[in-house]
């Protein structure tokens, strides 16, 4: 526990290498093999296991050949089982996945013609409220 500007901060020490370790073993995958999936020597694969933390892009790659969540880990404060482990898939997009980013485009550009409308009726209403346009009002 560590205490910072009058908060107590709980910290939950995860060591990453010993869940990869872990994870590793339980699916019955060699360290050689690993290694080959991760495209590191079997002496860096061991090195792995004994870090208590990662770099993003690798524990990443580790998670796709693992097929497993790693970053779940960090995401609460309790305490973890590889029960617990959220599982991906991480397989080919699914259809249509370009089309998503044409109407993506296409519906901002919407949005900032509407933006731009929204500013010509915000300077309407500015002039109708004006002092000089009450004024002509009460002189009609």
């Amino acid at each position: 526990m560590l205490f910072s500007g009058g908060l107590y901060l709980w910290v939950m020490a995860i060591h990453i290498g010993k869940k990869i370790k872990e994870e590793l073993y339980a699916q019955g995958i060699s360290v050689t093999d690993f290694a080959k999936k991760i495209n590191r020597s079997r002496n860096v694969a061991y090195d792995i296991f004994e870090r208590e933390s990662i770099d993003t892009a690798l524990l990443n790659r580790i998670a796709k050949v693992l097929n497993v969540d790693f970053f779940s880990l960090y995401s609460s404060q309790k305490e973890f089982s590889l029960d617990s482990i959220k599982h991906f898939n991480s397989g080919e997009p699914p259809p249509n996945y370009g089309k998503h980013a044409e109407e993506i485009l296409l519906l901002q550009q919407q949005n900032e013609a509407l933006l731009k409308e929204v500013v010509y009726l915000k300077k309407i209403i500015n002039l109708l409220e004006s002092p000089k346009a009450k004024a002509r009002k009460g002189k009609s």
